[in-house]
C-alpha cells in the first residue's frame, strides 16, 4: 500500500467555510452535538433563577473565535474530526463547571430559606441596618423563595419582656391604704344600733365579737378599721380587704345582735316569682301557706315571706304571680329550675327582679336611706322624724294612711278627708300615685326636645 500524500494547509477562504458550514442536512454522527449536552441534565436549561442558556451559549461563542484565531495563526488541526472532538470536550467541560455552579447557588438558596422560616418561627425581632445611600444588588429569588420569606411577616411579635423585679421588702399591694366598705341596713322601724357610742367604742366592740366566733379569712383573722353610722341608723363599715367586707355582709346574722342588741337587719332573701297561682290561695292565712310549702316539701324557715305580685284578687283574675323570698339561696336556685306545684297544677318559676328602690328616710323613690340627705318623713303621721320616733296617739295600724297623698293635697290647701277611699294606702305601696309616677319617670327613657 502506497503512503497517503501529506494533507497541505488550508486556506484560510476554506476554514472560514469549516466554521460556518451550509445549512446541509446533518448527519446522524454529528446530529445536535451541542444541544445533546444539555440534554443529558434534566431541567438545566429550565432553571428560573439565572440566564444559564444565555451565559453558557457567550462562553462558547467566546471559546469559538478564541479557536479562530488559533486557526488563522495556522494551530488548527489538519483533521476536521479532531477538531470537532476537541470542541466537544470543551464544551463538556464548560457545562460540567456550570452545572457545580448551579448546585452551589441552590443549595444557597435552600439554607438561604430555612434560614428565613426559622427566624419567622421565633419571636425575636432584628432591627433593620441604617440604610445607605449606595445601590444594593437586587438578586431575582424563585416564587418559592419569595413566599417562603413573606409567609411569617404577620406572625411576627413584640419580644416577650419580663415583668421589672420587685424588691424583697416591697409588699405585695395595690394600694395598702385602699379600704373596702360595706353598708349593713338596719330593720325598717327598729331602733338605731351604736347611737350613743364613739366610733372607736363600735370598732371595738364589733371586732371583739368577731373575734370571740373566730371569723377568719385565709386563716387571718377578720377585723374593721372604720365605723360610720347614717341618720336612718344604716352602719357602714371599712375593711382591709374585700373578700372580709363580703363575709361581714352575708354572715351579718351571726354577729350584729351580739355586738348590740338593737342592731337587728333583715337577713339577706332571694326573692323568686311563681306564675299560675290560684287567687283563692290567702298568703295572709298561716294554714293556707303552710299547705303551699308542705305541697313542694319546702321548710318554713327557709321562707321569709309570701305575697302577690300586683292585685290579681281586686281584678277579678282566676291565677296571678306571687313572689316568695327564700333564706336559702341554694333553694330558690333549685326553685328556679324545676318549679313548684299546688292542689295538681304546675306552677312555673323565674327571678324576680325588684324594681327602683324607695328611701325609708324621706318616703321618695330612686335612693336607699343610708344615701338620703334630705329630713326624714314619718310614714304613720307623716312629721319630720323617723316612724319608731313617732308619738302620734292617733295613728291607727289597722287604718292604712298614705302621708305623702295626704302632705300633698294639704301643699296644694286641697281639702283633706282622712277617710278618703284615695288615702287608703300605705306610703311605701304601689298603689301610692305618687310612687308609681316616680317608678314611671325612672324607667321611662329620656325624652329628646321636639318629639
Amino acid at each position: 500500500m502506497s503512503p497517503s500524500p501529506a494533507r497541505s494547509k488550508p486556506p484560510p477562504s476554506q476554514l472560514a467555510s469549516l466554521m460556518n458550514p451550509t445549512p446541509d442536512p446533518p448527519d446522524e454522527d454529528d446530529h445536535m452535538i451541542i444541544p445533546e449536552i444539555y440534554e443529558s441534565e434534566p431541567g438545566f436549561l429550565t432553571q428560573p433563577q439565572h440566564n444559564n442558556q444565555s451565559n453558557v451559549l457567550s462562553s462558547i461563542f467566546q471559546k469559538l473565535e478564541d479557536l479562530e484565531m488559533k486557526v488563522t495563526n495556522a494551530n488548527l488541526p489538519t483533521n476536521l474530526e479532531t477538531l470537532i472532538t476537541r470542541l466537544n470536550d470543551r464544551i463538556d467541560e464548560l457545562a460540567e463547571k456550570q452545572r457545580k455552579m448551579d448546585k452551589i447557588i441552590n443549595d444557597l438558596l435552600i439554607k438561604s430559606d430555612n434560614n428565613k422560616k426559622s427566624q419567622g418561627s421565633s419571636n425575636e425581632l432584628v432591627s433593620p441596618p441604617p440604610s445607605t445611600h449606595l445601590p444594593q444588588a437586587t438578586t431575582q429569588l424563585s416564587f418559592a423563595a419569595v413566599t417562603a420569606g413573606t409567609k411569617n411577616t404577620n406572625e411576627q411579635t413584640l419580644p416577650k419582656r419580663p415583668p421589672p423585679a420587685l424588691c424583697q421588702n416591697q409588699p405585695q399591694e395595690i394600694n395598702k391604704f385602699k379600704k373596702y366598705h360595706i353598708v349593713i341596713q338596719t330593720k325598717f322601724g327598729t331602733p338605731k344600733p351604736f347611737e350613743k357610742v364613739s366610733s372607736q367604742e363600735a370598732c371595738n366592740t364589733i371586732n371583739k365579737v368577731l373575734m370571740e366566733i373566730n371569723a377568719t379569712y385565709e386563716n387571718a383573722p377578720i377585723r374593721i378599721r372604720a365605723f360610720t353610722r347614717y341618720p336612718s341608723g344604716d352602719i357602714k363599715l371599712y375593711t382591709r380587704l374585700r373578700a372580709e367586707a363580703r363575709w361581714l355582709l352575708e354572715n351579718r346574722a351571726t354577729w350584729t345582735h351580739r355586738a348590740d342588741p338593737l342592731f337587728v337587719t333583715s337577713p339577706p332573701t332571694f326573692p323568686v316569682i311563681v306564675h299560675s297561682c290560684p287567687t283563692y290561695v290567702d298568703v295572709d292565712d298561716e294554714i293556707c301557706r303552710n299547705a303551699l310549702l308542705h305541697q313542694n316539701e319546702i321548710e318554713k324557715k327557709s321562707v321569709d315571706k309570701i305575697r302577690w305580685l300586683g292585685h290579681p284578687k281586686e281584678k277579678d283574675k282566676s291565677h296571678g304571680s306571687l313572689i316568695i323570698y327564700f333564706t336559702d339561696k341554694n333553694l330558690a336556685q333549685q326553685v328556679l329550675r324545676g318549679g313548684l306545684t299546688f292542689d295538681g297544677s304546675f306552677m312555673r318559676t323565674m327571678a324576680y327582679t325588684p324594681g327602683p328602690t324607695q328611701c325609708f328616710n324621706c318616703l321618695k323613690t330612686g335612693h336607699q336611706a343610708f344615701q338620703c340627705k334630705e329630713d326624714p318623713t314619718c310614714s304613720k303621721c307623716g312629721g319630720k322624724h323617723l316612724p319608731q320616733d313617732c308619738t302620734d296617739l292617733n295613728y291607727t295600724p289597722s287604718i292604712r294612711r298614705c302621708v305623702r297623698c295626704v302632705n300633698q293635697d294639704r301643699s296644694q290647701h286641697q281639702t283633706v278627708d282622712l277617710y278618703d277611699e284615695k288615702y287608703r294606702h300605705s306610703a311605701l305601696s304601689q298603689k301610692c300615685p305618687i310612687r308609681q309616677k316616680e317608678i314611671l319617670d325612672l324607667t321611662s327613657p329620656p325624652r329628646i326636645h321636639g318629639e
